[in-house]
């Protein structure tokens, strides 16, 4: 079996293939920007409803991707930057009607087009990143996340896994809260 690790973008997106472990690889290549991104905005919007569309952009450009696209690290930043600012827009739209307060001026939302030294940081960080995973988190709370980021449902991951949706649930937040600490010291 091919090193996956050593493969490019574009080759693990050959054929925009359901092949599961590529499927992964580039999750785990492209997550710190998914959480990247949340935070940037996270002072406008729940940060764990960024991440979570954040990941269902990340999984929507694997799957909507094509070489005609240009290189898939820019392709994933413009769906990252786009679904980031409705979600920011939604969350203060929401907020709004909740104090009765005018809406807000849009234009504070912040432009978040990675610099060339975030991008050559990201490609750096990818095998950190999976070892970081691997260490931080248990094989539970590994395979649930691992289902999310796959878009699968609670339930669906509980069928597959063989537990039932609540220790899902359980592990899924054990997980984020894991990793949004350990990314949070890092910073």
């Amino acid at each position: 079996m091919a090193d996956l690790s050593r493969m490019s973008d574009r080759e693990l997106l050959e054929n925009n293939s359901a092949d599961s472990e590529k499927i992964a690889e580039l999750i785990s290549r492209y997550m710190k920007t998914v959480f990247a991104a949340a935070v940037k905005y996270s002072n406008m919007a729940d940060y764990e409803e960024l991440v979570s569309d954040g990941m269902q952009g990340l999984m929507s450009a694997i799957q909507g991707y094509s070489s005609e696209k240009g290189e898939f690290s820019k392709y994933l930043s413009v769906i990252l930057e786009n679904r980031m600012k409705n979600t920011a827009r939604r969350a203060i739209r929401h907020n709004n009607r909740l104090s009765g307060s005018q809406p807000e001026d849009f234009e504070k939302i912040p432009d978040t087009k990675p610099t060339p030294e975030e991008i050559v940081i990201d490609r750096e960080s990818r095998e950190a990143l999976l070892r970081d995973m691997h260490t931080e988190l248990t094989v539970l709370e590994l395979r649930c996340i691992e289902g999310v980021m796959m878009g699968l449902s609670y339930g669906e991951i509980a069928k597959v896994l063989e537990i039932d949706r609540k220790s899902v649930d359980n592990a899924v937040t054990r997980a984020r809260a894991k990793l949004r600490q350990f990314y949070a010291d890092k910073i």
